[in-house]
C-alpha cells in the first residue's frame, strides 16, 4: 500500500501532468473486471448495434454474444477448462473475434499466432505455451498437420473464410479461391458445428482479473528468442480504459454516434488487440475487419465506405498509403484520428501522410510486456510531434543510467533534454512475467519493480520522451556510439527514399562500420553513393554516415509490419550473397 501511495504521488507530481487535457485524469480507478465481462456487458447494452463488418457482411453485438456463449459451452463440453492455453491461427475475421472471446469467457488463456509464421515458428509457440487446442482456417491446415504430433494439441478446430461471407460470395469463394484448401479430416473439429450444437446457458467461470492470465502474448524476438508475456485481464482492462480517455482527446466524442474503427492491425499483435479490438468493444463501437492490411486500396475503400473514425497502424503502413497513387481519390474526411505504433514514426512519414490525407496522425509507444501502450502524444499542435509523447494515465516512466542502473536526475542540457538512459515503466498494464522463464523475467525488472524496456531515451523538461534507439542495436564505430534510428530518420528525409534500415558490418580490418539498406520511393531512381553521402553530410557527423548502401525491393518486417534489423544483421554475419537481387554501392 505504501508503494502504491508513493507511485500515486509521483504520478500527480510528474513533469507531464501539466500537459494533460483537463478531461483526462492522471489516475483512473480500474474496476476488477475480466475481459469477457467487459464484452458481455457491452453486448447487452448495445445488442442491436452492428459490431463487426467483414467482406460486406454485418454481425451485431447480440449475434456475436450468442455465438461466443455457444462456442464457450462447447469448449467446456470438450473438457477444455480454466487455465488451459488455446492457440488461434487466423487473420482478422469474425471467427477470430468469437473464438478469442469464448476462450476468455471460460477462463482460458489465448495464444494468438501470426498467420504469416512458418510451421517451425508455429510449433515453437504451441509447444512453449503448452496449448491444448487451436482454432485455425482451413487454408492453414497444411501448417498445423505436420507439427501437431510434436505439440500438446488435442483439438484442432477448423473454420473457413467462406463461413462468414454472404451466400453468393461464400459459394464463389469455395468454388474458386478455396477449392485447393485442405478439407477437415475426422480428427479435426468443425467450428460451425461447435457453435450450432453449443448450449446458450450462461457461462459461470470465476475469473480473478488481477491474478488470472488472459493472454500469452509472444514477443516478436527482434533481439533474441521469442518469449511469452503473461498478461492478465486487469492489464488489458487498464489499457482499454486509459486509451478511451485518450481517444476522446484525439477525436472527441460525437453525441449519439458509435465510434467506428478499422481493424487493420493484426489482432494477434498486442497493439491491434488493445486499440482495434478490445477498446471498440468497451465503447460499443463498430469494427470493420481487414484480414490483409497489405491490400492498401481495400483499406482506403473501407475507410470511405464506412466513414471510419479511428484507424490504427504502423509507420510502414502509413508510409505506403501516403505513397499510393490513388490516395487522394478516396475520402478521408471521416477520420478523427490515427495512432501509429509498433516502431518509430519518422517525421517524413507523418508529414507525407497528413499532407496526402488531411487526417490527424499521432505517435504512440509501447511494448508487448506492457499490454502494450505506455505513451501517446497529445493532440495539441504545439506538442504532438515530440517523440513518443507522454505517459498515459496510471503510468510512470523514468530513465536509468546505461552502466550503473541508477536513476537519471532531472538535469537538462542546453538542448532541453536529459542525458540518455534506458526507459523504464511502471503501471497496471505491466506483465506478470515471461512464461516459464524466471531468469529472463528478472533481467527486465529492476529491484523495485520497474519494467526495463530495452529502449534508450531522453526526456524534455515538460516530460516528453524521445526514443534514441534499441539498447542492443547500438553500433560502436571509430570510438563512437552510433544509433541506427538517427541515421534511418535522416535517410528517410530524402524524397527518393521510402524506407531505411541501418546495421553494423565488419570491414576488411574487422572493425564495425555502418551499413544502410534502402527502399526507394515509388517512381524515383536509385541514388548514387556520392549523392547519398552528400545528402547525409547535411545532418550527420562523418563517422555516422554509412560506408555501404544497399538497395532492396523491400525490407524484412514483423507480422505487424515493423521493420526488422535482426534478419539483416544475421544475413550480413553469415556473409550471404544477395547480388542476384540487389546492387551494392560502396562509399
Amino acid at each position: 500500500m505504501v508503494s502504491q501511495k508513493n507511485d500515486s504521488e509521483k504520478i500527480k507530481n510528474a513533469k507531464w501532468a501539466s500537459i494533460y487535457h483537463t478531461k483526462i485524469p492522471l489516475e483512473i480507478e480500474i474496476p476488477n473486471k475480466d475481459l469477457s465481462t467487459l464484452f458481455f456487458e457491452s453486448a447487452q447494452k448495445n445488442a442491436k448495434q452492428p459490431f463487426l463488418i467483414f467482406e460486406g457482411k454485418t454481425k451485431t453485438y447480440e449475434q456475436t454474444r450468442k455465438e461466443v456463449t455457444k462456442l464457450a459451452n462447447s469448449l467446456l463440453e470438450l473438457g477444455i477448462k480454466k487455465g488451459d492455453r488455446i492457440g488461434l491461427l487466423m487473420p482478422n475475421c469474425p471467427q477470430f473475434v468469437v473464438s478469442y472471446l469464448s476462450i476468455l469467457s471460460i477462463g482460458g488463456i489465448s495464444n494468438a499466432i501470426s498467420p504469416l509464421y512458418t510451421p517451425t515458428e508455429i510449433k515453437f509457440q504451441l509447444k512453449d505455451s503448452e496449448s491444448v487446442a487451436i482454432f485455425t482456417l482451413d487454408m492453414f491446415l497444411d501448417k498445423i498437420r505436420p507439427i501437431r504430433k510434436n505439440t500438446n494439441i488435442e483439438y484442432v478446430i477448423v473454420t473457413s473464410i467462406a463461413d462468414e461471407l454472404k451466400p453468393l460470395k461464400g459459394f464463389l469463394y469455395k468454388k474458386i479461391l478455396a477449392r485447393k484448401n485442405p478439407k477437415p479430416n475426422t480428427s479435426e473439429l468443425r467450428y460451425k458445428e461447435l457453435i450450432s450444437k453449443g448450449s446458450e446457458k450462461n457461462i459461470d467461470v470465476k475469473i480473478d482479473a488481477k491474478k488470472d492470465i488472459a493472454i500469452l502474448q509472444y514477443t516478436v524476438g527482434t533481439t533474441g528468442p521469442s518469449k511469452g508475456a503473461m498478461l492478465t485481464h486487469f492489464n488489458f482492462l487498464s489499457q482499454v480504459i486509459a486509451v478511451d480517455y485518450w481517444m476522446e482527446w484525439v477525436g472527441g466524442k460525437l453525441p449519439s454516434i458509435k465510434d467506428r474503427s478499422l481493424g487493420a492491425i493484426p489482432f494477434s499483435h498486442s497493439f491491434g488487440l488493445t486499440t482495434s479490438f478490445l477498446w471498440p468493444i468497451s465503447v460499443g463501437g463498430l469494427i470493420v475487419l481487414v484480414p490483409d492490411p497489405r491490400k492498401l486500396e481495400e483499406i482506403m475503400k473501407l475507410i470511405q465506405k464506412h466513414k471510419i473514425h479511428f484507424f490504427m497502424g504502423v509507420p510502414i503502413l502509413y508510409q505506403k498509403l501516403a505513397e499510393h497513387p490513388k490516395v487522394r481519390k478516396y475520402d478521408w474526411s471521416s477520420i478523427r484520428g490515427c495512432i501509429s505504433g509498433g516502431s518509430a514514426l519518422h517525421k517524413s512519414t507523418l508529414d507525407l501522410f497528413e499532407e496526402k490525407t488531411n487526417a490527424l496522425l499521432v505517435e504512440g509507444y509501447g511494448l508487448t510486456e506492457a499490454s502494450p501502450v505506455t505513451h501517446i502524444n497529445p493532440v495539441d499542435e504545439k506538442y504532438r510531434r515530440i517523440g513518443i509523447g507522454i505517459p498515459i494515465p496510471n503510468t510512470l516512466a523514468k530513465l536509468i543510467d546505461l552502466q550503473t542502473g541508477e536513476d537519471i536526475s532531472d538535469e537538462f542540457n542546453k538542448d532541453g533534454f536529459t542525458r540518455e538512459g534506458e526507459l523504464c515503466i511502471k503501471g497496471p498494464q505491466v506483465m506478470k512475467g515471461y512464461l516459464n522463464q524466471p531468469e529472463e523475467t528478472a533481467k527486465v525488472f529492476t529491484s523495485d519493480g520497474w519494467l526495463k524496456t530495452g529502449d534508450v531515451a531522453k526526456m524534455t523538461e515538460n516530460g516528453f520522451f524521445v526514443i534514441v534507439d534499441r539498447l542492443k542495436d547500438c553500433i560502436f564505430t571509430s570510438g563512437y556510439q552510433v544509433w541506427p534510428l538517427e541515421i534511418e530518420e535522416v535517410l528517410c528525409k530524402h524524397p527518393d527514399i521510402s524506407l531505411a534500415a541501418v546495421i553494423p558490418f565488419k570491414d576488411d580490418q574487422l572493425n564495425d562500420k555502418v551499413k544502410a539498406f534502402l527502399v526507394r520511393s515509388p517512381g524515383s531512381k536509385e541514388q548514387t553513393a556520392d549523392e547519398l553521402r552528400t545528402f547525409c553530410k547535411q545532418y550527420l557527423a562523418p563517422y555516422k554516415i554509412p560506408k555501404v548502401f544497399e538497395y532492396r525491393k523491400e525490407l524484412p518486417v514483423s507480422p505487424v509490419g515493423k521493420i526488422l534489423r535482426r534478419p539483416l544483421r544475421e544475413e550480413n554475419t553469415k556473409a550471404l550473397s544477395s547480388e542476384e537481387h540487389t546492387e551494392k554501392i560502396k562509399v
